[in-house]
């Protein structure tokens, strides 16, 4: 298994809200303008425009003191911007003016779980507590309403933080019997891969995606996974329907450009990557890498160079990208900068006999 892809997978959607499909309207509040506060604020939630949100929710707040929905949507917008402790505190306090809001205590439960991401420490006690008072939490939402599925979903993230996979999995397969949500699916998906479950991780995907054919998200994650698996024609097929769906983000056309490069459609990988340094310029150096590799098929060594050199300056202590710099001078006719870029990579990794052979080539 690839892990830096299996990483990416996993870091771009575990703490993803399991909040989002089920949360019920916000019930009528006795003051008007509290009510207005709400609604236009839950617009900008759901528009992913959170630090604009927030203060419609403050208000709210104000406005109606004892309106628990204001409160709940306080604590959520807090947690999308990591204001965590402020968080909690308003969640409990929804809790207490409705202790049959059965979304607030799934929404403490989170709080919990984003507190215990953030901590720098995460082995000490105090902080391993604070997942049991998840648990907690989601014990006394099951009391309100058994049949609420996100409180099983969340249990699921809380126990794949505690490390255990296989509790993990039997929650979110409660989850989706009560509600077959693809959201859901996406979640027990990134548990299976952590387990190395690849297969099962793509069929959870694949299920997602034929109930959500209109999700990019849900179609770039099948297209990792289906990398992941080697089936390079079926992911840039899912991918490049994400590209469709949205006009294309930064790690989309990363993805999409590794399923290119894999089938050696060089000008088409040539074009994603483009389109992914241009978006995010620093932050796949892969892409570049990999553009200097195209480069170099293509028969350019000079565009070849100056991508490989990017990748060397992103991550200079990444052996294979040395090597391949040394190849783009070594095409260049550049043998000095052909060997000091070997000798760099074997310095880095000393069992490196593509390198090894490089550099007796050019000595």
């Amino acid at each position: 298994m690839t892990n830096w892809l299996v990483a990416l997978v996993l870091m771009g959607s575990l703490f993803a809200p399991v909040l989002a499909q089920n949360t019920p309207p916000p019930a009528t509040t006795t003051q008007d303008l509290s009510l207005k506060s709400i609604k236009i604020g839950i617009q900008f939630y759901e528009a992913k425009r959170y630090q604009t949100a927030l203060p419609f929710f403050e208000r709210a707040v104000k406005e109606n003191p004892n309106s628990y929905d204001a409160y709940y949507w306080l604590g959520r917008t807090q947690i999308k911007l990591g204001i965590i402790g402020p968080a909690i505190e308003n969640l409990k306090r929804a809790t207490a003016l409705s202790s049959k809001f059965t979304p607030a205590y799934v929404a403490l439960a989170q709080a919990y779980a984003a507190q215990f991401a953030m901590s720098e420490n995460r082995e000490s006690v105090t902080t391993k507590g604070l997942l049991e008072q998840a648990l907690l939490v989601l014990k006394d939402a099951e009391k309100v309403n058994s049949k609420y599925a996100p409180i099983y979903a969340q249990r699921g993230l809380i126990y794949f933080l505690q490390g255990s996979f296989d509790k993990a999995v039997e929650s979110l397969n409660k989850a989706i019997s009560l509600d077959n949500d693809p959201g859901y699916k996406a979640t027990l998906a990134e548990i299976y891969l952590k387990q190395g479950k690849i297969d099962e991780a793509a069929g959870l995907y694949a299920d997602a995606v034929k109930s959500a054919p209109k999700d990019p998200e849900l179609r770039t994650k099948y297209g990792t996974v289906l990398l992941i698996k080697g089936d390079c024609g079926a992911a840039a097929e899912q991918l490049n329907q994400a590209v469709f769906l949205t006009g294309g983000d930064a790690e989309t056309y990363f993805f999409l450009g590794k399923a290119q490069f894999c089938l050696k459609n060089w000008k088409q990988a040539g074009v994603a990557y483009s389109n992914t340094v241009a978006l995010s310029p620093v932050r796949y150096p892969d892409a570049y890498a990999d553009l200097g590799r195209i480069y170099l098929e293509l028969g350019d060594p000079a565009k070849a160079k100056f991508n490989l050199t990017k990748a060397v300056a992103l991550a200079p202590n990444n052996a294979d990208f040395h090597y391949w710099l040394g190849r783009a001078n070594e095409a260049a006719g550049d043998k000095e900068g052909a060997k000091a870029q070997y000798q760099k990579a074997l310095e880095l990794r000393p069992n490196f006999p593509e390198a090894q052979e490089a550099l007796a080539r050019v000595k």
